[in-house]
C-alpha cells in the first residue's frame, strides 16, 4: 500500500477530472487529497487547501506524488523524487489556457516527471511508479536551482526590456 498525496494547486480553477479519478486508489491506498475548489469530493481524506508547511511535510512524507501540471512539478523534482502529473486543459474548463499541457509535453520529453494523459491509466502509473521513478532518477540530471542573485539578475533584466 503506497501513501499517495494528490494535490491540485491553489488556483481559482476545479479540478474535477482529476479529483474524481482517484477513487480507485483511495480503495487501494493510503490517499490524501488537496481538492482546491474541485466540486467532486473523494472517498478518501481530503482539505481544500493546506498551509505550505503541512503541504511540505505530506510532499515529503508521500510514495507517490499526483499533481497539476505546475510548480508542484518543481517541489516534487527537488525533494529527489519524480511526480505524476496532469495537465489541466482549458477545453475542459480547468484552466484559461493550455500552458500546462505545453509544459508538460515539454517536460514529459526532457525531465523527471510521470505525464498522465488519461486519469483511467492512474492505478497502472502509481503501481509501476516505483520502477519508473528509478529509472527516470538515473537516466535524467535535474537542473542546477537557480541562486537568488542569478534570479534577481534575470529578472531585473526582463523588467528592463518590458518598460523600454
Amino acid at each position: 500500500m503506497a501513501r499517495v498525496l494528490v494535490t491540485v494547486g491553489m488556483g481559482p480553477w476545479p479540478f474535477d477530472r482529476l479529483v474524481a479519478a482517484v477513487a480507485p486508489l483511495c480503495a487501494a491506498h493510503d490517499v490524501f487529497v488537496q481538492t482546491g475548489t474541485s466540486t467532486v469530493t473523494p472517498p478518501c481524506p481530503h482539505e481544500a487547501f493546506l498551509p505550505l508547511d503541512d503541504l511540505r511535510e505530506r510532499l515529503a512524507a508521500a510514495d507517490v506524488v499526483i499533481t497539476h501540471a505546475g510548480n508542484t512539478v518543481r517541489l516534487v523534482q527537488r525533494l529527489g523524487r519524480v511526480p505524476v502529473a496532469v495537465a489541466r486543459e482549458a477545453a475542459r474548463g480547468e484552466m484559461g489556457n493550455d500552458h500546462q499541457v505545453s509544459y508538460l509535453r515539454a517536460e514529459e520529453r526532457t525531465g523527471r516527471v510521470v505525464a498522465v494523459w488519461d486519469v483511467t491509466d492512474l492505478p497502472a502509473v502509481v503501481a509501476g511508479h516505483p520502477e519508473r521513478q528509478r529509472l527516470l532518477l538515473a537516466e535524467r540530471p535535474l537542473p542546477d536551482a537557480v541562486d537568488d542573485e542569478r534570479l534577481v539578475a534575470t529578472l531585473d533584466a526582463l523588467c528592463a526590456r518590458l518598460v523600454r
